[in-house]
């Protein structure tokens, strides 16, 4: 048996020597005079004004390179569309032309006359449009950076297809009233007629197809200009990084040199302490900052746990005399149970008496599952300021043992339990998980062996965060009031008249619940039986 904590039982209380802290006798700076929280302030004010200035100039450049995007959706597009319908429109007037020369004649002639020069006048509206929304001039800006690339002659290869394309179309126009105007037309005309009208159709077409050619090129140029703001913009906020990056070195260096390093010879003497060197010894800061406070505050914690690790020491040797003296007592009978067991296991192997062999078994069983729980209860007794040793095991292996465990209580009982967990493993520590679910198995047995048909039901739930596992039955309920109140150490709802027990059993659930980081709690209705919850963290640290 031990005689002390670890660490702390044998600590050095020979005197250690001070850890030194730089005095300058020089006045103290501007900086050095200022607290922590004004220092910080002035060096993130600093670093805000230079991002906000960082972030104002990016905010410009990309405004201009965004005009370009949106002059592309604007102009390009639409113009490139527009100029596509022109096309289009040319291609069905040469169509309908062949096939009213060809194939009509009357009213269907005429008809076919008047839908032509409809599609007319749908092309002179598109190149219209084109002009004053599309065409390069029209867009100062736009204007001015083909001029800044020496590229205005595609301006003026756009303004010359666009007079090419209204010259062709008017004189489709003009063909196709002449020929509306005649009557009856000869046999030697048409042909004549229609390979001009094709003629003047395909250098119209040309014609649209080199204004298309030059929108692209414009277009081409649009992109060369926002990919050379970019570039601006790249340059200037690595401009900007490099100047920020020098402002938070130096920031840094200030605040290493005033703050960092005095906590860091803080910290040396606190980290000795940590590791349960309480002879260590904090030097009072000359200054009255932060740093000062909290030297201040770390000389008067230490000396607080010198006080409790002396009290902590004296209860815990008491602690343990006691506990192993306990273990001791009962792990002597219950080695006599064993041995005597196995001799009467031997002596009766021959017997064909199967209950008798089967009692003897229980017995041989359970002392021996009795001894573990002790040997596991030790072990709970020195990490109980500690976390549990959790790992992931079979929940319901755990449940039907404890269940074939509680069948020789349950003989003569008409209590019908019912298990039905939506999952099999928990991630927990096995010998705990077992002894809480034990306790609210047999709450529930002791609180409804009254009623007429008992019920007992092993559920739970898995949710995103936690594992609920819970156990119903259909006894005599309590006040929901007292839900919080029956977890508490030696607290009874009913005399030890009414119902047995040490009013530790729901005490011991809790304690192990807050081990393993998750919840217990509970539901009930007088008259109607009760729930218990316990939840589990599904995230395993």
């Amino acid at each position: 048996m031990t005689n002390s904590l670890p660490g702390f039982g044998s600590a050095d209380t020979r005197p250690h020597p001070m850890i030194p802290y730089a005095m300058s006798s020089a006045p103290p700076g501007f900086i050095a005079r200022l607290s922590i929280g004004k220092k910080l302030a002035v060096a993130f004010g600093l670093i805000l004004l230079l991002l906000v200035g960082s972030f104002s100039a990016t905010l410009v450049y990309l405004s201009r390179v965004n005009s370009y995007v949106d002059r592309h959706q604007r102009i390009t597009i639409p113009g490139v569309v527009t100029a596509a319908e022109m096309l289009r429109n040319v291609g069905e007037i040469e169509t309908r032309m062949h096939q009213v020369r060809e194939h009509l004649s009357g009213a269907d002639r005429t008809a076919g006359f008047a839908a032509i020069a409809g599609i007319e006048r749908r092309t002179l509206a598109s190149l219209d449009t084109y002009q004053a929304t599309h065409a390069a001039r029209t867009h100062p800006i736009l204007y001015g950076m083909l001029e800044h690339h020496g590229r205005t002659d595609l301006a003026e290869q756009e303004d010359q297809a666009i007079v090419a394309i209204a010259d062709g179309i008017t004189a489709l126009r003009a063909q196709r009233e002449d020929l509306a105007a005649t009557r009856v037309p000869t046999p030697a005309g048409p042909a004549a007629t229609e390979s001009t009208y094709e003629q003047v159709a395909a250098r119209t077409q040309d014609a649209i197809a080199s204004l298309i050619d030059v929108h692209r090129k414009i277009d081409v140029e649009m992109k060369i200009e926002g990919d050379r703001l970019v570039d601006q913009a790249r340059t200037m906020v690595a401009g900007i990084i490099g100047v920020l990056g020098l402002l938070i070195v130096t920031v840094y260096a200030i605040m290493k040199r005033q703050v960092a390093n005095p906590l860091k010879r803080l910290a040396a003497t606190a980290d000795r302490v940590a590791h349960h060197e309480l002879a260590a010894q904090f030097e009072p800061w000359p200054s009255r900052d932060e740093v000062g406070a909290l030297a201040g505050s770390l000389t008067t914690m230490l000396t607080s746990l010198r006080e409790h690790s002396t009290a902590l020491m004296r209860k815990t040797k008491e602690l343990e005399a006691f506990t192993y003296s306990i273990a001791h007592d009962l792990k002597g009978p219950l080695r006599e149970i064993e041995g005597f067991s196995s001799l009467l296991e031997k002596q009766f192997a021959d017997s064909n008496d199967a209950q008798l062999q089967h009692h003897i078994g229980i017995i041989r069983t359970s002392a021996l599952r009795l001894t573990h729980m002790i040997d596991a209860l030790l072990k709970y007794s020195r990490l109980e300021q500690q976390n549990l040793p959790r790992l992931r095991f079979n929940v319901m292996e755990t449940i039907s043992s404890l269940l074939v465990d509680r069948q020789q209580f349950l003989t003569g009982t008409k209590a019908k339990i019912t298990v039905n967990l939506p999952y099999s493993d928990l991630y927990g520590e096995p010998v705990s998980v077992r002894q809480a679910i034990t306790n609210l198995l047999d709450n529930a047995l002791k609180f409804s062996r009254h009623t007429a048909a008992p019920a007992i039901t092993i559920g739970g739930q898995q949710t995103a965060t936690e594992q609920w596992l819970w156990i119903r039955d259909n006894g005599i309920g309590f006040d929901a009031g007292q839900a919080d109140k029956i977890f508490g150490l030696f607290e009874r709802l009913h005399s030890p008249g009414e119902y047995e027990g040490t009013g530790v059993g729901l005490a011991i659930v809790k304690l192990v619940m807050e081990k393993h980081g998750g919840r217990v709690w509970a539901e009930s209705t007088p008259g109607q039986g009760s729930t218990f919850f316990i939840a589990f963290p599904t995230q395993v640290p």
